[in-house]
């Protein structure tokens, strides 16, 4: 079975995998306002990188959904493991208490479910935030709606399941989970651009993707066909970056 797009892209050693990058995790974290003392929880690609992350840069507690013990992170730092903590569990049967969260990111997470699990999973999450609590998107977004040419060309590339939504689409699945007070802005995909792929990997990694690419005549057609399709078609890929907020009134 072909690798689905992200993981062929680690294949070649890319390490961060989010479509929209540093620049979106980090947008996010500050558009949902963690602060030192609150509690969040983090789900979707490389989520236990990214408790740790903020609980260095908020000083808040984090605890990140993971699908087995390979994706856990060890960390040196006692008081920094102590802060943030890793559950093995389901999105659609989160292993966590009710009213448990401040707040929660999910980033690349609902893209690649299915429509039924996904909408499962913000109900989840919507139980396990306390009233008022708020929810955080970085998914794969439709910047127009999409021609039935580029959704079979997206296929074709990615070469496994996934559903980005246009901006309305993020917004409706929200507002069927409870959630209201929705704001969103789009960003680009960091995937294939070189100022994004040196953001996210540093010049010397970037480097060695090319050259990974470039060992194999299968790898090379692989990536030159899914760089073309982003970047010849950039003005239909993108990240939607949403928050949101549970109803402070609300179980």
């Amino acid at each position: 079975m072909a690798q689905a797009l992200p993981n062929f892209l680690a294949s070649l050693g890319k390490t961060e995998l989010k479509p929209g990058g540093v620049y979106a995790t980090t947008t996010l974290v500050h558009k949902l306002g963690i602060k030192t003392g609150e509690h969040a929880l983090l789900i979707g690609t490389a989520a236990a990188n990214t408790a740790l992350y903020v609980s260095m840069t908020t000083r808040a507690t984090t605890e990140a959904l993971v699908a087995d013990e390979h994706e856990k992170v060890t960390e040196s730092d006692p008081a920094l493991r102590k802060r943030s903590t890793a559950r093995i569990g389901k999105p659609s049967q989160l292993p966590f208490p009710d009213a448990h969260f401040d707040a929660a990111m999910l980033e690349s997470a609902l893209c690649t479910l299915p429509a039924e699990q996904a909408a499962a999973c913000l109900r989840e999450v919507a139980r396990t935030l306390k009233p008022g609590g708020r929810i955080g998107l970085h998914e794969l977004c439709w910047r127009q709606p999409p021609t039935p040419e580029r959704e079979q060309a997206l296929h074709q590339v990615w070469q496994g399941f996934v559903r980005p939504q246009v901006v309305r689409g993020w917004w409706d699945e929200l507002e069927a989970a409870g959630f209201t007070g929705i704001e969103s802005d789009t960003a680009a995909m960091t995937w294939f651009s070189r100022k994004g792929l040196e953001n996210d990997e540093g010049h010397e990694t970037t480097v060695n993707i090319f050259h990974s690419a470039l060992e194999d005549d299968a790898r090379l057609a692989r990536y030159t066909a899914a760089y073309r399709e982003f970047v010849q078609n950039r003005r239909y890929y993108g990240v939607i970056l949403a928050t949101a907020r549970k109803s402070e009134t609300a179980a």
